[in-house]
């Protein structure tokens, strides 16, 4: 079976980050965790709708477990893009325009 793609971190970094949203938005941590468990129940293009809108553009990675949505916020050189993994967290990057050339 595939290995699905997941956040990188180690467990007490993601604690660390979820207890300062938790504090942040006047939640639970427990709560902030039942969200990130129900935000994983959602069938992905919903997610990718909701979050980046219907026309999101978004296309799958199939070797990496990766949705990639073009960042339109991107205004520097190169392709700006949004990386959703499969347990919906994300990271951003840049694909610089030598590597098209």
């Amino acid at each position: 079976m595939k290995n699905l793609s997941g956040d990188p971190r180690s467990a007490e970094e993601k604690d660390a980050k979820r207890r300062a949203f938790a504090e942040k938005a006047g939640k639970s941590v427990d709560e902030v965790r039942a969200l990130e468990e129900a935000l994983c129940r959602v069938p992905i293009e919903r997610f990718l709708d909701e979050l980046f809108g219907p026309d999101h553009s978004a296309f799958y990675d199939e070797g990496e477990d990766l949705w990639i949505v073009p960042d339109r916020k991107h205004q520097g050189p190169g392709f700006g893009f949004i990386a959703v993994r499969s347990d919906r967290s994300w990271f951003t990057g840049v694909v610089k325009p030598e590597v098209f050339q």
